[in-house]
């Protein structure tokens, strides 16, 4: 298990492993292929904002996991509070681009009596665990990759377009860009 505050990319920063969802499960990116697209656009825009490196991911219809390193001085609550504001918008609007009214109706009760929120896509937090040890990274990239798997998805990881799983089997960073050499110091 990995450990709060501890360094293992030199002057990288932490590398996480986190997991957040949307509120009720609401399997909203299941809707269509734009919503995962939505995901990894915005993905790639916070990381390269907050100067952080993707190691693995893997989109959800309702949740998502994702493992990167955050460099000294960037803060993952700010990647993740950057991340959940842009994709919650662009979901709002191809929501409302494809006339999903009844999605729509469930964002909005989701912000009921939530102070400045007409919606809500995600839920207010998210899990992270620091990874340490380059035997937990590879556990965390196995468990995500086996996630579309176990949901009935896919027979293969590599099938799920929407997963590193391809980044690492194919060399295929059409959806995101991922770091698939890593090696710990």
């Amino acid at each position: 298990m990995g450990l709060r505050g501890r360094s293992i990319f030199g002057d990288t920063g932490q590398v996480f492993f986190v997991t957040t969802s949307t509120v009720h499960h609401n399997r909203v990116f299941g809707l269509s292929r734009a919503y995962y697209s939505i995901l990894g656009e915005s993905l790639t825009f916070v990381l390269n904002e907050h100067k952080a490196k993707l190691f693995g991911y893997v989109f959800m219809p309702s949740h998502i996991h994702l493992i990167f390193a955050m460099p000294e001085g960037e803060s993952i609550s700010d990647l993740m509070r950057d991340f959940k504001k842009y994709t919650s918008t662009k979901v709002r609007q191809q929501l409302e681009k494809e006339g999903r009214h009844s999605a729509l109706k469930c964002l909005r009760a989701n912000a009921h009596g939530k102070k400045n929120q007409v919606f809500k896509l995600w839920m207010d937090r998210f899990d992270d665990l620091v990874i340490d040890q380059e035997e937990t990274l590879g556990v965390k990239l196995e468990y995500i990759h086996n996630n579309p798997v176990k949901a009935g998805l896919v027979e293969e990881a590599e099938e799920w377009e929407f997963s590193s799983a391809r980044n690492y089997a194919f060399g295929d960073h059409h959806i995101i860009d991922v770091a698939t050499d890593w090696a710990m110091e």
